[in-house]
């Protein structure tokens, strides 16, 4: 992996809508490169749409539960996101002088509850293994909490061992489906999460 150092001066001109202005801060990986973890925004489709056609197809399936390819329709909907009721983190990193997204993470409300919302997260494979996936879901779960998220779900095909390592460290509750075994399912308690932390 060649990835080019950020200067933390070069994203001063990229500022967040209102509700997610205090989800932006670099994060150090182990070999110096600087990532920046912002909110996403409507001109990151062409960099989500790269980041999409960049990632295995093992990840694919690891994340969508299918090898497919994303949908146009899918791409806008993940960049032009109601900020009322979703979230998304983005990590980027500059690579031959432009922004190239390696990592996302986001929630969506629940249509009837708004303090329970549903979370994901995609990682470079690259970036695979390196902590990048800790501190991108900590920023998704500090804005989801900053926004009245009570309870983050999730769920997880059960063979994802990375995930399941990552989502324990974070603090979910993991269970096997009942129904489908493959599947493992994921809820993480804001209130006690926070509470502890105070």
């Amino acid at each position: 992996m060649n990835a080019t150092g950020i200067d933390r001066t070069s994203y001063q001109g990229v500022v967040p809508d209102a509700p997610a202005q205090s989800i932006r801060h670099v994060w150090e990986a182990n070999d110096g490169t600087s990532v920046l973890l912002r909110a996403i925004e409507c001109g990151d489709l062409e960099i989500e749409r790269g980041f999409v056609n960049r990632l295995s197809k093992q990840s694919r399936y690891m994340r969508l539960m299918s090898g497919r390819v994303p949908t146009e329709g899918e791409l806008y909907r993940w960049t032009h996101i109601d900020r009322q009721r979703e979230g998304a983190v983005i990590a980027t990193i500059l690579a031959d002088g432009c922004e190239q997204l390696i990592g996302v993470a986001r929630y969506a409300m629940n249509e009837d509850e708004f303090d329970i919302a549903e979370c994901a997260i995609v990682i470079d494979d690259a970036w695979h293994r390196q902590g990048l996936g800790y501190s991108l879901m900590s920023s998704l779960v500090d804005l989801a909490a900053r926004s009245g998220v009570k309870r983050l779900l999730g769920t997880m095909l059960s063979e994802n061992g990375a995930m399941s390592g990552l989502a324990r460290k974070l603090g979910f509750k993991l269970s096997r489906d009942r129904e489908m075994a493959f599947v493992t399912n994921l809820l993480l308690d804001l209130d006690t999460r926070y509470h502890a932390v105070q």
